[in-house]
Formats: structure tokens, C-alpha cells, sequence
């Protein structure tokens, strides 16, 4: 049986040079802008359909009958 030493294999490169930044982070910064793109029109369409407080009220009905008890 051979006898191997802790730290003696050659470590993997963290990174390889032939790759930039911004070519690793491309995919992951299109889905964010896509899905802040979603979210934000799902809220802009949220917003719009709420109903105005000038349109939710309703006008008293004025009744020319009186009622005496």
C-alpha cells in the first residue's frame, strides 16, 4: 500500500483567465432584468387597476317620500 502526503496534488486553477466577468455573469444579469421587468409591470398593472376613491363612492338616493312612524 503507498503512503500519499496531504497537499502534495496540484490544486485546480479558481478561475480560468480565458473568461471575463462579464461573460460568466451575461445569463444570470439577463434573467434579473427580465424578471425585474415582469415584476414591475405586474405592480404598474396592480396599481392601475385599483379603483380611485372619487369612483367607489356612491351618491345618497334623495327620496321625495316621507315616512312617519
Amino acid at each position: 500500500m503507498e503512503k500519499k502526503k496531504i497537499g502534495t496534488a496540484k490544486a485546480p486553477a479558481a478561475r480560468s483567465n480565458d473568461h471575463n466577468a462579464l461573460e460568466v455573469m451575461k445569463p444570470f444579469l439577463s434573467f434579473g432584468l427580465k424578471a425585474m421587468a415582469v415584476i414591475g409591470s405586474a405592480l404598474v398593472t396592480i396599481v392601475r387597476n385599483i379603483p380611485k376613491p372619487e369612483n367607489h363612492t356612491s351618491k345618497p338616493k334623495k327620496d321625495g317620500r316621507i315616512i312617519k312612524i
